[in-house]
Protein backbone atom coordinates (compact mmCIF):
# COMPACT_ATOMS: atom_id res chain seq x y z
CA UNK A 1 0.00 0.00 0.00
CA UNK A 2 2.93 2.41 1.17
CA UNK A 3 4.34 1.97 -2.40
CA UNK A 4 0.90 2.31 -4.51
CA UNK A 5 0.43 5.43 -2.55
CA UNK A 6 4.15 6.73 -3.45
CA UNK A 7 3.64 6.42 -6.90
CA UNK A 8 0.18 8.09 -6.88
CA UNK A 9 1.03 11.01 -5.02
CA UNK A 10 4.20 11.65 -6.74
CA UNK A 11 2.46 11.41 -10.15
CA UNK A 12 -0.54 13.54 -9.21
CA UNK A 13 1.55 16.78 -7.48
CA UNK A 14 1.04 19.44 -9.43
CA UNK A 15 3.60 20.35 -12.61
CA UNK A 16 3.43 24.00 -12.17
CA UNK A 17 6.41 25.27 -9.88
CA UNK A 18 5.91 24.92 -6.25
CA UNK A 19 6.29 28.70 -5.70
CA UNK A 20 6.48 31.28 -8.30
CA UNK A 21 9.85 32.45 -8.97
CA UNK A 22 9.25 36.30 -7.25
CA UNK A 23 8.77 34.28 -4.23
CA UNK A 24 11.76 32.07 -4.19
CA UNK A 25 13.26 35.39 -5.19
CA UNK A 26 11.77 38.05 -3.11
CA UNK A 27 13.09 35.26 0.11
CA UNK A 28 16.89 35.63 -1.18
CA UNK A 29 16.04 39.38 -1.04
CA UNK A 30 14.81 39.22 2.50
CA UNK A 31 17.78 36.65 3.34
CA UNK A 32 20.72 40.29 2.33
CA UNK A 33 18.35 42.61 4.20
CA UNK A 34 17.02 40.68 6.99
CA UNK A 35 16.44 43.60 9.67
CA UNK A 36 16.05 43.81 13.76
CA UNK A 37 14.32 46.69 14.08
CA UNK A 38 12.66 48.28 17.08
CA UNK A 39 10.70 45.03 19.52
CA UNK A 40 12.21 42.52 17.12
CA UNK A 41 12.86 39.31 19.37
CA UNK A 42 16.63 38.02 19.12
CA UNK A 43 15.61 34.50 20.65
CA UNK A 44 12.26 34.00 19.84
CA UNK A 45 10.96 33.11 16.10
CA UNK A 46 9.46 35.81 14.54
CA UNK A 47 8.34 36.41 11.04
CA UNK A 48 10.95 39.24 9.21
CA UNK A 49 7.71 40.87 7.41
CA UNK A 50 4.00 40.84 7.97
CA UNK A 51 1.31 39.39 10.60
CA UNK A 52 2.66 36.22 12.13
CA UNK A 53 0.02 34.15 14.18
CA UNK A 54 -0.65 30.58 14.46
CA UNK A 55 2.37 27.57 14.47
CA UNK A 56 0.72 25.31 11.56
CA UNK A 57 2.45 22.29 11.87
CA UNK A 58 5.45 21.08 14.22
CA UNK A 59 7.21 17.65 13.21
CA UNK A 60 11.23 16.09 12.58
CA UNK A 61 12.18 15.69 9.12
CA UNK A 62 15.90 14.95 7.87
CA UNK A 63 17.65 15.77 11.25
CA UNK A 64 15.87 18.69 11.69
CA UNK A 65 12.89 20.17 13.38
CA UNK A 66 10.42 22.32 11.06
CA UNK A 67 7.87 24.68 11.95
CA UNK A 68 5.03 26.24 10.14
CA UNK A 69 3.36 28.99 10.82
CA UNK A 70 0.31 30.94 9.43
CA UNK A 71 1.72 34.90 8.18
CA UNK A 72 0.44 37.30 6.16
CA UNK A 73 3.81 39.35 4.57
CA UNK A 74 2.08 42.15 2.94
CA UNK A 75 1.64 44.40 6.34
CA UNK A 76 1.34 43.98 9.97
CA UNK A 77 -2.21 43.02 10.04
CA UNK A 78 -4.11 39.95 9.51
CA UNK A 79 -5.05 38.96 6.09
CA UNK A 80 -5.16 35.61 3.50
CA UNK A 81 -2.85 33.16 5.26
CA UNK A 82 -0.03 31.50 3.91
CA UNK A 83 2.54 29.25 5.80
CA UNK A 84 5.85 30.65 6.53
CA UNK A 85 8.66 28.15 7.52
CA UNK A 86 11.64 27.48 10.17
CA UNK A 87 14.01 25.04 10.59
CA UNK A 88 16.09 23.99 13.34
CA UNK A 89 18.74 21.50 14.59
CA UNK A 90 18.75 22.28 18.57
CA UNK A 91 15.47 24.08 18.96
CA UNK A 92 17.23 27.50 19.90
CA UNK A 93 18.80 28.70 17.00
CA UNK A 94 16.14 28.76 13.93
CA UNK A 95 16.94 29.53 10.01
CA UNK A 96 14.51 30.82 7.74
CA UNK A 97 13.60 28.81 4.94
CA UNK A 98 10.98 30.16 1.70
CA UNK A 99 7.06 30.05 2.44
CA UNK A 100 5.59 26.36 2.02
CA UNK A 101 2.27 26.91 0.69
CA UNK A 102 0.47 29.86 -1.01
CA UNK A 103 -2.96 30.30 -1.24
CA UNK A 104 -3.76 30.64 -4.94
CA UNK A 105 -6.27 28.31 -5.64
CA UNK A 106 -9.36 28.01 -5.74
CA UNK A 107 -9.93 26.12 -2.82
CA UNK A 108 -7.76 27.92 -0.66
CA UNK A 109 -7.49 31.45 -1.93
CA UNK A 110 -8.96 33.07 1.63
CA UNK A 111 -6.06 31.72 2.84
CA UNK A 112 -3.87 28.32 3.85
CA UNK A 113 -4.99 27.66 7.83
CA UNK A 114 -3.06 25.60 10.00
CA UNK A 115 -3.06 21.73 10.35
CA UNK A 116 -0.53 19.28 10.95
CA UNK A 117 2.59 17.67 8.94
CA UNK A 118 3.41 13.80 8.69
CA UNK A 119 6.11 12.22 7.20
CA UNK A 120 5.18 9.28 5.13
CA UNK A 121 7.64 9.10 1.24
CA UNK A 122 8.06 12.50 2.35
CA UNK A 123 6.96 15.30 4.23
CA UNK A 124 3.10 16.08 3.93
CA UNK A 125 1.75 19.06 5.20
CA UNK A 126 -1.90 18.74 5.64
CA UNK A 127 -4.21 22.12 5.99
CA UNK A 128 -7.24 23.51 6.06
CA UNK A 129 -8.24 25.78 2.66
CA UNK A 130 -10.47 28.92 2.90
CA UNK A 131 -12.18 30.01 0.46
CA UNK A 132 -15.41 32.14 -0.88
CA UNK A 133 -18.45 30.83 -1.96
CA UNK A 134 -21.00 33.52 -2.69
CA UNK A 135 -21.20 35.23 0.57
CA UNK A 136 -20.06 32.08 2.45
CA UNK A 137 -16.96 30.67 3.43
CA UNK A 138 -16.21 27.35 2.74
CA UNK A 139 -13.14 25.13 4.58
CA UNK A 140 -11.94 22.00 3.01
CA UNK A 141 -9.08 19.90 3.86
CA UNK A 142 -5.64 19.56 1.53
CA UNK A 143 -2.59 18.33 1.38
CA UNK A 144 0.88 19.65 -0.02
CA UNK A 145 3.96 17.31 -0.02
CA UNK A 146 7.73 17.60 -0.59
CA UNK A 147 11.11 15.65 -0.54
CA UNK A 148 13.54 18.09 0.67
CA UNK A 149 11.44 19.88 3.27
CA UNK A 150 11.93 23.50 1.35
CA UNK A 151 9.97 23.31 -1.49
CA UNK A 152 6.21 21.47 -1.38
CA UNK A 153 3.57 21.06 -4.26
CA UNK A 154 0.11 20.73 -4.00
CA UNK A 155 -1.55 17.82 -4.33
CA UNK A 156 -3.78 17.22 -7.23
CA UNK A 157 -6.80 16.26 -6.16
CA UNK A 158 -7.06 18.79 -3.60
CA UNK A 159 -9.20 18.93 -1.30
CA UNK A 160 -9.27 16.04 0.23
CA UNK A 161 -12.01 16.48 2.71
CA UNK A 162 -14.90 19.27 1.98
CA UNK A 163 -17.02 19.51 4.85
CA UNK A 164 -18.92 17.47 6.47
CA UNK A 165 -22.42 17.99 5.81
CA UNK A 166 -24.04 18.31 9.28
CA UNK A 167 -21.42 21.12 10.06
CA UNK A 168 -22.65 24.52 9.91
CA UNK A 169 -20.19 26.77 10.99
CA UNK A 170 -16.82 25.23 9.45
CA UNK A 171 -13.95 22.85 10.30
CA UNK A 172 -10.01 23.87 10.48
CA UNK A 173 -7.02 22.91 11.42
CA UNK A 174 -6.49 18.73 10.30
CA UNK A 175 -4.64 17.09 12.47
CA UNK A 176 -2.91 13.63 11.08
CA UNK A 177 -1.59 10.67 12.60
CA UNK A 178 -1.02 6.88 12.30
CA UNK A 179 -2.29 3.90 14.81
CA UNK A 180 -2.29 0.48 14.33
CA UNK A 181 -1.95 1.54 10.02
CA UNK A 182 -5.50 3.38 10.44
CA UNK A 183 -4.56 7.40 9.74
CA UNK A 184 -6.69 9.38 11.87
CA UNK A 185 -7.52 13.01 11.39
CA UNK A 186 -9.34 15.17 14.16
CA UNK A 187 -10.50 18.88 13.15
CA UNK A 188 -11.84 21.44 15.30
CA UNK A 189 -15.42 22.94 14.45
CA UNK A 190 -18.42 24.76 15.89
CA UNK A 191 -22.02 23.89 15.26
CA UNK A 192 -24.94 25.62 16.68
CA UNK A 193 -22.95 27.78 18.84
CA UNK A 194 -21.09 24.55 20.37
CA UNK A 195 -17.42 23.93 19.90
CA UNK A 196 -16.61 20.40 18.52
CA UNK A 197 -14.21 18.06 17.46
CA UNK A 198 -14.79 15.92 14.19
CA UNK A 199 -13.07 12.34 13.46
CA UNK A 200 -11.91 11.32 10.00
CA UNK A 201 -10.14 8.13 9.38
CA UNK A 202 -8.47 6.94 6.25
CA UNK A 203 -6.47 3.90 4.77
CA UNK A 204 -4.23 5.72 2.69
CA UNK A 205 -3.87 9.30 3.50
CA UNK A 206 -6.05 10.80 0.11
CA UNK A 207 -9.60 8.93 0.89
CA UNK A 208 -11.02 10.29 4.21
CA UNK A 209 -14.30 8.90 6.27
CA UNK A 210 -16.25 11.09 7.71
CA UNK A 211 -17.12 9.36 11.47
CA UNK A 212 -18.99 12.12 13.35
CA UNK A 213 -18.66 14.47 16.36
CA UNK A 214 -15.63 12.44 19.28
CA UNK A 215 -16.23 15.54 21.72
CA UNK A 216 -18.51 18.78 21.91
CA UNK A 217 -18.99 21.50 24.43
CA UNK A 218 -20.88 22.06 27.32
CA UNK A 219 -21.72 25.01 29.48
CA UNK A 220 -19.53 27.97 29.10
CA UNK A 221 -16.79 25.79 27.03
CA UNK A 222 -16.86 28.02 24.15
CA UNK A 223 -19.10 28.27 20.20
CA UNK A 224 -15.75 27.62 18.13
CA UNK A 225 -12.98 25.08 18.99
CA UNK A 226 -9.65 24.90 16.58
CA UNK A 227 -6.52 23.57 16.60
CA UNK A 228 -6.78 20.29 18.33
CA UNK A 229 -4.23 18.04 19.21
CA UNK A 230 -4.45 14.82 21.01
CA UNK A 231 -1.50 12.36 22.09
CA UNK A 232 -0.35 10.12 25.12
CA UNK A 233 2.21 11.70 27.75
CA UNK A 234 3.07 9.08 30.73
CA UNK A 235 0.00 6.79 30.60
CA UNK A 236 -2.43 9.33 30.02
CA UNK A 237 -4.09 10.66 26.99
CA UNK A 238 -4.10 14.65 26.62
CA UNK A 239 -6.34 16.50 24.42
CA UNK A 240 -5.54 20.00 23.68
CA UNK A 241 -7.20 22.44 22.15
CA UNK A 242 -8.27 26.25 21.44
CA UNK A 243 -11.26 27.72 22.33
CA UNK A 244 -13.25 30.81 21.32
CA UNK A 245 -15.87 31.96 23.24
CA UNK A 246 -14.99 30.61 26.89
CA UNK A 247 -16.62 32.68 29.78
CA UNK A 248 -14.37 34.44 32.27
CA UNK A 249 -14.74 32.87 35.78
CA UNK A 250 -12.73 34.90 38.18
CA UNK A 251 -9.03 34.52 37.74
CA UNK A 252 -9.57 32.19 34.75
CA UNK A 253 -10.24 32.46 31.32
CA UNK A 254 -9.47 36.66 31.03
CA UNK A 255 -8.15 36.30 27.43
CA UNK A 256 -10.19 36.92 24.41
CA UNK A 257 -9.45 33.38 23.77
CA UNK A 258 -8.31 30.53 25.25
CA UNK A 259 -5.76 27.37 24.88
CA UNK A 260 -6.02 24.08 27.40
CA UNK A 261 -6.31 20.98 27.92
CA UNK A 262 -8.18 17.72 29.20
CA UNK A 263 -6.42 14.31 30.63
CA UNK A 264 -8.40 11.16 30.33
CA UNK A 265 -7.73 7.87 30.66
CA UNK A 266 -9.21 7.01 27.58
CA UNK A 267 -7.96 5.13 24.24
CA UNK A 268 -6.00 8.16 23.07
CA UNK A 269 -4.39 6.95 19.85
CA UNK A 270 -7.60 5.02 18.48
CA UNK A 271 -9.43 8.27 19.68
CA UNK A 272 -12.18 6.01 21.34
CA UNK A 273 -13.14 9.17 23.37
CA UNK A 274 -16.62 8.65 23.27
CA UNK A 275 -19.05 11.28 23.30
CA UNK A 276 -16.85 13.12 25.54
CA UNK A 277 -18.01 16.69 26.77
CA UNK A 278 -15.87 18.96 27.80
CA UNK A 279 -16.84 21.86 30.46
CA UNK A 280 -15.06 24.88 32.26
CA UNK A 281 -14.73 22.14 35.25
CA UNK A 282 -12.35 19.88 33.66
CA UNK A 283 -10.50 22.04 31.31
CA UNK A 284 -7.22 23.43 31.94
CA UNK A 285 -5.38 26.70 30.49
CA UNK A 286 -2.13 25.70 29.71
CA UNK A 287 -0.84 29.28 30.04
CA UNK A 288 -2.24 32.30 32.25
CA UNK A 289 -0.53 35.20 30.88
CA UNK A 290 -1.77 37.69 28.18
CA UNK A 291 -0.95 36.36 25.08
CA UNK A 292 -0.43 32.81 24.38
CA UNK A 293 -3.08 31.01 21.65
CA UNK A 294 -3.13 28.18 19.63
CA UNK A 295 -0.15 25.68 20.64
CA UNK A 296 1.41 22.66 19.01
CA UNK A 297 2.94 19.70 20.13
CA UNK A 298 5.07 16.94 18.74
CA UNK A 299 7.21 13.95 20.32
CA UNK A 300 11.00 14.58 19.67
CA UNK A 301 13.34 12.04 18.97
CA UNK A 302 14.34 11.52 22.21
CA UNK A 303 11.09 11.14 23.59
CA UNK A 304 10.43 14.30 24.79
CA UNK A 305 6.72 16.03 23.99
CA UNK A 306 7.69 19.52 22.65
CA UNK A 307 5.18 22.08 22.21
CA UNK A 308 5.30 26.05 21.22
CA UNK A 309 2.20 27.96 20.65
CA UNK A 310 1.95 31.76 19.52
CA UNK A 311 2.98 34.64 21.76
CA UNK A 312 -0.03 36.87 21.18
CA UNK A 313 -3.50 37.54 21.52
CA UNK A 314 -5.88 38.58 18.83
CA UNK A 315 -7.09 41.93 20.71
CA UNK A 316 -3.33 42.34 21.58
CA UNK A 317 -1.89 45.86 21.06
CA UNK A 318 1.10 45.52 18.64
CA UNK A 319 3.42 48.31 18.98
CA UNK A 320 5.35 46.34 16.36
CA UNK A 321 3.07 47.25 13.51
CA UNK A 322 4.02 50.30 12.41
CA UNK A 323 7.54 48.46 11.41
CA UNK A 324 5.99 45.92 9.09
CA UNK A 325 5.80 43.34 11.16
CA UNK A 326 3.75 41.20 13.96
CA UNK A 327 3.74 38.55 16.36
CA UNK A 328 6.55 35.98 17.74
CA UNK A 329 6.04 31.99 19.02
CA UNK A 330 7.42 31.19 22.57
CA UNK A 331 9.49 29.26 23.37
CA UNK A 332 10.17 25.63 22.52
CA UNK A 333 8.75 24.18 25.75
CA UNK A 334 8.73 20.27 27.49
CA UNK A 335 5.83 18.79 29.04
CA UNK A 336 5.96 16.49 31.99
CA UNK A 337 2.85 15.16 34.08
CA UNK A 338 2.66 16.98 37.57
CA UNK A 339 1.02 16.10 41.06
CA UNK A 340 -2.55 16.46 40.86
CA UNK A 341 -3.24 15.62 37.03
CA UNK A 342 -1.61 19.07 35.84
CA UNK A 343 0.90 19.59 33.13
CA UNK A 344 4.49 21.09 33.90
CA UNK A 345 5.95 23.18 31.11
CA UNK A 346 9.87 23.56 31.24
CA UNK A 347 11.60 25.82 28.29
CA UNK A 348 13.96 23.21 26.44
CA UNK A 349 16.97 22.03 27.64
CA UNK A 350 18.89 23.48 24.72
CA UNK A 351 18.34 26.89 26.17
CA UNK A 352 20.98 26.72 28.46
CA UNK A 353 23.47 26.89 25.38
CA UNK A 354 22.30 30.49 23.99
CA UNK A 355 23.84 31.76 27.67
CA UNK A 356 26.83 34.10 26.76
CA UNK A 357 27.47 35.70 29.55
CA UNK A 358 26.84 36.29 33.56
CA UNK A 359 25.85 39.87 34.07
CA UNK A 360 24.40 39.07 37.70
CA UNK A 361 24.80 36.87 40.72
CA UNK A 362 23.92 38.39 43.62
CA UNK A 363 20.92 39.08 46.79
CA UNK A 364 18.88 41.86 47.06
CA UNK A 365 16.78 43.37 49.52
CA UNK A 366 13.27 44.90 49.15
CA UNK A 367 14.22 48.79 47.59
CA UNK A 368 17.31 48.09 45.95
CA UNK A 369 17.30 47.38 41.64
CA UNK A 370 19.90 46.73 39.38
CA UNK A 371 19.98 47.30 35.31
CA UNK A 372 19.05 44.70 33.61
CA UNK A 373 21.93 45.00 30.77
CA UNK A 374 20.81 43.30 27.80
CA UNK A 375 17.61 42.98 25.55
CA UNK A 376 17.38 39.48 25.34
CA UNK A 377 18.12 37.82 29.02
CA UNK A 378 17.39 34.48 31.38
CA UNK A 379 16.58 36.09 34.89
CA UNK A 380 16.67 32.98 37.55
CA UNK A 381 15.15 34.40 41.14
CA UNK A 382 15.24 32.25 44.45
CA UNK A 383 13.59 33.17 47.48
CA UNK A 384 14.18 31.56 50.78
CA UNK A 385 11.32 30.47 51.99
CA UNK A 386 7.72 30.86 49.93
CA UNK A 387 6.53 31.65 53.54
CA UNK A 388 6.86 35.73 52.92
CA UNK A 389 5.37 38.31 50.05
CA UNK A 390 7.73 38.32 46.55
CA UNK A 391 7.74 41.24 44.42
CA UNK A 392 10.53 42.46 41.46
CA UNK A 393 9.30 44.65 38.37
CA UNK A 394 10.96 45.41 35.25
CA UNK A 395 10.96 48.94 35.06
CA UNK A 396 11.41 51.41 32.08
CA UNK A 397 10.44 54.71 31.10
CA UNK A 398 6.75 55.59 31.60
CA UNK A 399 6.19 51.60 32.44
CA UNK A 400 6.72 48.25 33.82
CA UNK A 401 5.74 44.85 34.64
CA UNK A 402 5.52 43.80 37.87
CA UNK A 403 5.33 40.11 39.37
CA UNK A 404 4.24 39.49 42.94
CA UNK A 405 3.23 36.36 45.33
CA UNK A 406 1.07 36.34 47.81
CA UNK A 407 2.34 34.11 50.47
CA UNK A 408 -1.22 33.72 52.63
CA UNK A 409 -3.29 33.36 49.60
CA UNK A 410 -1.28 31.42 47.15
CA UNK A 411 -1.54 33.36 44.34
CA UNK A 412 0.99 34.75 41.99
CA UNK A 413 0.40 37.68 39.78
CA UNK A 414 1.78 39.87 36.67
CA UNK A 415 0.56 42.98 35.86
CA UNK A 416 1.87 44.99 32.64
CA UNK A 417 -0.48 47.66 33.17
CA UNK A 418 -3.09 49.37 31.52
CA UNK A 419 -6.34 48.39 31.12
CA UNK A 420 -7.14 44.17 32.45
CA UNK A 421 -3.26 44.13 32.99
CA UNK A 422 -3.83 41.72 36.02
CA UNK A 423 -3.62 38.17 35.53
CA UNK A 424 -3.48 35.95 38.32
CA UNK A 425 -2.89 32.02 39.49
CA UNK A 426 -3.22 29.66 42.70
CA UNK A 427 0.27 28.46 43.14
CA UNK A 428 1.88 26.59 45.98
CA UNK A 429 5.67 26.48 45.73
CA UNK A 430 7.55 23.59 46.93
CA UNK A 431 9.54 24.65 49.39
CA UNK A 432 11.32 27.58 48.26
CA UNK A 433 10.10 29.52 45.46
CA UNK A 434 11.40 29.82 42.28
CA UNK A 435 11.04 31.87 39.08
CA UNK A 436 12.64 31.29 35.88
CA UNK A 437 12.25 34.83 33.77
CA UNK A 438 12.83 34.83 29.80
CA UNK A 439 12.95 38.80 28.69
CA UNK A 440 13.02 39.14 24.64
CA UNK A 441 13.03 42.69 23.49
CA UNK A 442 9.05 42.86 23.09
CA UNK A 443 8.24 39.34 25.48
CA UNK A 444 8.41 37.78 28.78
CA UNK A 445 7.74 34.69 29.47
CA UNK A 446 7.51 33.38 33.31
CA UNK A 447 8.15 29.87 34.41
CA UNK A 448 7.03 29.21 38.16
CA UNK A 449 8.67 26.70 40.02
CA UNK A 450 8.90 23.26 38.13
CA UNK A 451 6.59 24.77 35.84
CA UNK A 452 3.73 24.65 37.70
CA UNK A 453 2.66 27.86 35.91
CA UNK A 454 3.34 29.77 33.71
CA UNK A 455 2.55 33.89 32.11
CA UNK A 456 3.37 34.36 28.50
CA UNK A 457 3.24 38.38 27.84
CA UNK A 458 4.25 41.14 25.28
CA UNK A 459 5.95 44.11 26.43
CA UNK A 460 7.41 47.21 25.09
CA UNK A 461 9.69 48.63 27.21
CA UNK A 462 11.29 52.03 26.24
CA UNK A 463 14.58 52.69 27.00
CA UNK A 464 16.79 50.81 29.49
CA UNK A 465 15.06 48.36 31.73
CA UNK A 466 16.14 48.09 35.63
CA UNK A 467 15.23 45.01 37.79
CA UNK A 468 13.57 46.32 41.10
CA UNK A 469 12.84 44.08 44.51
CA UNK A 470 9.61 44.67 46.33
CA UNK A 471 7.70 42.08 48.89
CA UNK A 472 8.69 40.93 51.90
CA UNK A 473 11.66 38.68 51.26
CA UNK A 474 15.14 38.87 50.01
CA UNK A 475 15.45 37.07 46.54
CA UNK A 476 18.79 35.72 44.58
CA UNK A 477 19.11 36.88 41.29
CA UNK A 478 21.38 35.23 38.80
CA UNK A 479 21.26 36.52 34.75
CA UNK A 480 22.25 35.87 31.99
CA UNK A 481 22.68 37.92 28.47
CA UNK A 482 21.12 35.30 25.71
CA UNK A 483 22.27 35.07 21.96
CA UNK A 484 20.58 36.13 19.30
CA UNK A 485 19.96 32.98 17.30
CA UNK A 486 16.91 33.74 14.57
CA UNK A 487 18.46 33.85 10.87
CA UNK A 488 19.17 32.32 7.41
CA UNK A 489 20.58 29.16 6.57
CA UNK A 490 23.46 29.91 4.02
CA UNK A 491 23.01 26.23 2.75
CA UNK A 492 19.59 26.47 1.97
CA UNK A 493 19.61 30.07 0.46
CA UNK A 494 22.58 28.25 -2.14
CA UNK A 495 20.34 25.47 -2.96
CA UNK A 496 17.55 27.60 -4.06
CA UNK A 497 19.86 29.96 -6.13
CA UNK A 498 21.98 27.31 -8.01
CA UNK A 499 19.57 24.46 -7.69
CA UNK A 500 15.78 25.56 -7.94
CA UNK A 501 16.40 28.52 -9.77
CA UNK A 502 18.25 27.17 -12.32
CA UNK A 503 15.89 24.69 -12.85
CA UNK A 504 13.00 26.71 -13.80
CA UNK A 505 14.16 29.20 -16.33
Amino acid sequence: MELAFAIVLMTSVKAVPPLDLCHLEAFLVGTEHWFRKRYRPLYHLSAPYGWFNDPAAFVFYKRQYHLFYQCHPYDGSWGPMRWEHAATADLVHWAHYPPALLPRDAYDRQGCLAGSAVRHNGLLLFYTGRARSGNDTVHTHSLAVSADAVLFRKYMFNPLVRAAPTIADGARNPKVWRHRNVWYMLVGASRERSGQLLLYTSPDLYSWQYNGTVARSVGDMGYAWESPDLFELEGLCVLLLSAQGVREDGDRFRNLMQTGYVLGNYDCLSVRLGDLEVSTATFEELDRGHDFYAAKTMRAVDGRRLLVAWLGMWNGQFAEARNGWVGCMTLVRELRLGRHGRLLQAPVREMAGLRSKLIENAWYSPGESFPAGAKGFELLVNATSAEQDVGLALQWDGGDYVISYRAARGVLSVDRGGVDGVRRADWAPAGHLRLRIFVDRSSVEVFCGAGEVVFSSRIYPRGKVLVRIAGQSQLHFTQYGLEPSIGYDQKVTEYIKKDILNMTK
